[in-house]
């Protein structure tokens, strides 16, 4: 993906990400392990001087769809490009959530305010949400580098749950860009009506 692509994820929802980005399968092991050895094959290269990266590249997406299927996630998306030539490295995990007790009601911007009340206050397109942010140093072969850490929380149309995105940012040199990026994409989702199950 090149350009602007909206993708639907498990017939609840459509977002559109810019430039390149790839879904990996999850909670389905196999499934995953061929994604994601395709994925480090056609990004690092099949050189044999180029093992060593291969082998760390593919246990850091492990690592982090292992994560991901160790919570409610329903989709993880990974960047790797935002305009062609040009490597943007960031995930999106999207997970659902039971509403926190005690924040019953009617009115969702209250109930997200009761449930994060630290929690940034944004309406995007479809409602209220609630978005948690931090840049944080991390370690990149003795190299340090802010890395952006985003949670954001919203309802789902059903009222019953919440949505939970969580972004992570790595070598996010400027972080309030990154975030005005991040709220558009977030703000690009639409619901779908649910299919009917049998």
């Amino acid at each position: 993906m090149n350009d602007v692509r909206s993708v639907t994820i498990e017939d609840e929802l459509t977002i559109v990400f810019p430039g390149t980005w790839a879904m990996i399968p999850l909670h389905d092991e196999a499934a995953a392990s061929r994604r994601i050895s395709r994925l480090v094959a056609e990004r690092v290269g099949r050189a044999d001087r180029l093992a060593r990266v291969r082998r760390t590249a593919k246990s850091e997406l492990e690592k982090l769809v292992a994560l991901a299927d160790a919570s409610d996630a329903f989709a993880l998306a990974m960047s790797m490009e935002i305009l062609p030539g040009v490597p943007f490295p960031a995930s999106i995990v999207m997970a659902r959530e039971a509403l926190p007790a005690g924040v019953d009601g009617d009115d969702a911007a209250a109930r997200l305010e009761r449930a994060f009340p630290d929690a940034e206050p944004l309406t995007f397109s479809f409602g209220p949400v609630r978005r948690r942010s931090a840049v944080r140093q991390t370690t990149y072969d003795e190299e340090s580098a802010p890395e952006l850490v985003a949670d954001y929380r919203f309802a789902a149309p059903d009222g019953e749950r919440l949505v939970h995105l969580r972004v992570n940012a790595p070598m996010a040199t400027d972080p309030e860009l990154y975030l005005e990026l991040f709220d558009a994409i977030v703000d690009s989702i639409t619901f779908r009506a649910p299919l009917s199950r049998a």
